[in-house]
């Protein structure tokens, strides 16, 4: 057999995974029926078990999300194959087998959020932490016929915990530390119980303090210094026999100072003798001594710098509240008519330093202004499981409105000894209106062949609105405009859908689909001749399998997957001096390869998991890009390469992680033991898509473990969870801003001390 060098790296990876997991298999012996607990998700619109449901999807529930210290989708994300998250204060965003949304706001998401039934359309909104969470699914592949709108990947489903019967109360408090520097603090609790015989009620609440772990070797606060807090009230009405009411009030706000992608790992001399040549760590020593390009959680954020005699110092403030209010009436015989309706609201104040990133205090100092307003309604009608069929059939409607403020302060004198000194805004307004009829038909041929047909009609009216303005340095801008853009589209797509499913016995599911994917076009928020760009669509086809083995020991879920994208939408910063980005349209491109994920009960103690991803994801042709382009890793000084054969970003060709999980009661006195071993491998990938070689992620392999002890009444539980033991440097996002390359990376090793009381 012949090793390729690819797979020589994935098994150098996980050897030590593989000798623990073989020295754990005697323990296991001899084996007997431990069933596995089942896993409930809500892919189909309908509650089932995730071993019955005919689409590729990974969940995990509060329970193993409190075991492991997960307070955020970025550290999700490790745990599922063919899901990336590229996290930073300024723009997250998730990336599903490569399809991902780019670094620019006025492009969305590609992989649709949803909470509580609610689509979440904004990035922004990504930046909260999770609160009170219930589980995480996460459907891979289009999902364009039950949730529709900007699911071209797929889609994030969150559920928030529900308002409890009998009287519960649970407090969590946290602390940890970075392994360079800060640490954070951490409250979370619940009250939850019955009001009145028909009336239920939950009231969650959260503070979190972190301290930076990325150290500002300058004036100024560390990367990352975050304050958290945020408050829910949800309550559960029976009004009636057959009806259910739900509503919803939350409010979540953040405060941030410092800059998480802060760390310059290189640049180029935009002009004069040296122009293209490397800057060499010496040039940026004359403004920070200990400055180096070595990715080592340290920046060089100068806050006491003056300009015109004024400080600049990066921060954040952010706040988000939504109410949504669910009515669930069943009609005996028929089924079960659910409306939602939610409104949606945040606005932040963003500073940031670019360009030089604070050396000299920046020569671009960015102040962003964004409020966003969205009301939407969704109604359908999901009927009963009839014998030999059953259906779910709705609309949708979304109205939203998004203003962002753009002013920039531009001070390149200072830095280059020469230049233009001026400000300038870049304000714009966008309203969207969207209208959908969706609807899918499952039908039981037999007792063992059944088919699933559905689609999604739907039109999205958009309007906007630019302008340009530039002024004197920091006078106030818009005074005069220089450019105007007054722009409006209107489009309909219709997304199809269709699965056959064969279950030969109640242990073992295959099932095979085609699905298309929409998302929808719009402007870029950055000046250039052409803002406009279009649509996007994905066409999958996907077989899998799904089975239980071994009397319920062991549970296999395998995908093979085919997805054709058109028009991808790809978003970069512009070539050259310029701090601008661009959306434009790649003709097609390809995303193939296998999903594996199982679960093993060794025996009443031990757990064994896992997961592993194949993905081939590549650009097929990028029409009107330059014929000559350099190999990844170059630089192109004009115009947009065309990229064709070229991995896309976040796509990493292997993805992997093996976890251990030993319970046992009465361990220690009669406080029972839960303790877990995780081990999480991901393959190089870019993470821009100018592929400038310093904004290249190496293979990684990083480490976790957790145990956790809990009373004998299990009130009470102590916890400890160390992530990232091994302190791997993992870039979590990166952007050539200007001439310079920079980066936010993920944290270091932190070690995590918990105490929870449930009652």
């Amino acid at each position: 057999m012949t090793i390729t060098t690819s797979s020589k790296k994935l098994f150098s990876s996980f050897q030590r995974t593989a000798l623990f997991s073989a020295c754990l298999m005697p323990l296991a012996m001899p084996l007997q029926a431990y069933e596995l607990e089942e896993v409930v998700v809500t892919a189909t619109k309908r509650a089932e078990s995730i071993q019955d449901v005919p689409v590729s999807v990974a969940a995990i529930d509060s329970e193993t999300m409190k075991a492991m210290g997960i307070t955020d989708m970025a550290q999700i994300s490790a745990q599922i194959p063919n899901f990336e998250v590229s996290d930073a204060s300024i723009l997250p965003n998730l990336y599903v087998r490569g399809i991902g949304s780019g670094t620019t706001h006025s492009i969305e998401q590609s992989v649709g959020r949803f909470i509580d039934d609610v689509y979440i359309g904004r990035a922004a909104i990504n930046l909260h932490g999770f609160m009170d969470i219930a589980s995480v699914e996460v459907l891979r592949g289009p999902q364009g016929t039950l949730f529709g709108k900007n699911t071209l990947g797929g889609a994030m489903i969150v559920h928030t915990a529900e308002p409890t019967d009998e009287l519960s109360v649970g407090l969590d408090l946290s602390a940890s530390n970075f392994s360079t520097t800060g640490g954070s603090k951490h409250i979370e609790g619940f009250i939850s119980g019955a009001l009145t015989d028909n009336l239920r009620a939950r009231f969650a609440y959260q503070w979190k303090e972190k301290d930076g772990y990325i150290e500002n070797l300058l004036p100024g606060p560390d990367g990352g210094t975050r304050d958290d807090s945020g408050a829910r009230l949800k309550f559960e009405w029976d009004a009636g026999r057959n009806t259910t009411v739900g509503l919803k009030l939350e409010y979540m706000e953040y405060e941030e100072e410092g800059q998480t992608p802060a760390q310059i790992v290189g640049g180029n001399f935009p002009g004069g003798p040296f122009a293209g040549q490397s800057i060499p760590e010496s040039f940026w020593q004359q403004f920070a001594p200990q400055l180096t390009y070595k990715k080592d959680w340290t920046s060089h954020i100068n806050c006491a710098y003056e300009q015109n005699g004024e400080t600049f110092c990066p921060s954040r403030d952010q706040y988000s509240q939504n109410v949504t209010l669910n009515v669930d009436h069943e009609i005996e015989g028929l089924g079960t008519i659910t409306s939602v309706s939610a409104f949606q609201q945040y606005e932040y104040n963003h500073q940031f330093v670019a360009v030089d990133m604070g050396v000299v205090g920046g020569s671009l100092r960015a102040t962003r202004d964004e409020e966003f307003e969205g009301f939407s309604q969704e109604v359908r009608l999901t009927s009963e499981e009839f014998e030999k069929y059953d259906y779910i059939a709705g609309f949708y409607f979304e109205d939203s409105s998004l203003e962002r403020l753009q002013p920039s302060d531009f001070n390149i004198p200072e830095f280059v000894g020469g230049g233009p000194l001026f400000s300038e805004r870049e304000d714009w307004i966008q309203d969207t209106k969207t209208l959908a009829l969706f609807g899918q038909l499952r039908y039981h041929i037999n007792d063992q062949w059944s088919a699933i047909a559905g689609g999604r009609w739907s039109q999205e009216d958009k309007d906007f609105v630019f302008e340009i303005a530039h002024v004197e340095f920091q006078e106030d801008p818009l005074t005069e405009v220089d450019h105007r853009y007054d722009e409006s589209r209107s489009e309909k797509k219709f997304t199809p859908s269709f699965t056959l499913r064969y279950e030969p016995n109640e242990e073992l599911m295959f099932f095979a689909s085609y699905a298309q994917g929409h998302k929808t076009g719009g402007y870029s928020d950055r000046i250039q001749d052409d803002i406009e760009f279009d649509a996007e669509t994905n066409t999958t086809l996907e077989f899998g399998m799904k089975g239980i083995w071994l009397d319920g020991n062991l549970e296999t879920n395998l995908a093979i997957f085919h997805m054709a994208i058109e028009d991808l939408q790809v978003a970069r910063t512009l070539p050259g001096e310029t701090t601008q980005f661009e959306v434009k349209n790649a003709a097609e491109a390809t995303s193939q390869g296998v999903e594996f994920d199982a679960r093993w009960a060794l025996n009443e103690n031990w757990i064994l998991g896992g997961n592993f991803a194949y993905t081939d994801a590549t650009y097929d042709d990028f029409p009107g890009a330059a014929e000559s382009c350099p190999e990844v890793g170059g630089n192109l000084e004009a115009g947009l390469c065309n990229y064709e054969g070229v991995p896309l970003i976040y796509a990493p060709e292997y993805k992997a992680a093996v976890y251990v999980q030993y319970d046992a009661e009465d361990i220690v006195g009669e406080w029972d033991l839960s303790s877990r071993v995780d081990a999480n491998y991901s393959d190089d990938y870019y993470v821009e898509i100018n592929y400038d070689e310093r904004l290249h992620q190496d293979s990684y392999t990083t480490w976790g473990a957790s145990v956790r002890l809990t009373s004998p009444d299990e009130k009470f539980a102590i916890g400890l969870v160390g992530k990232n033991l091994t302190e791997e440097y993992v870039m979590a996002w990166g952007l050539t801003g200007g001439f310079t390359q920079y980066i936010a990376p993920n944290a270091p090793r932190e070690v995590m001390l918990q105490f929870s009381y449930n009652y």
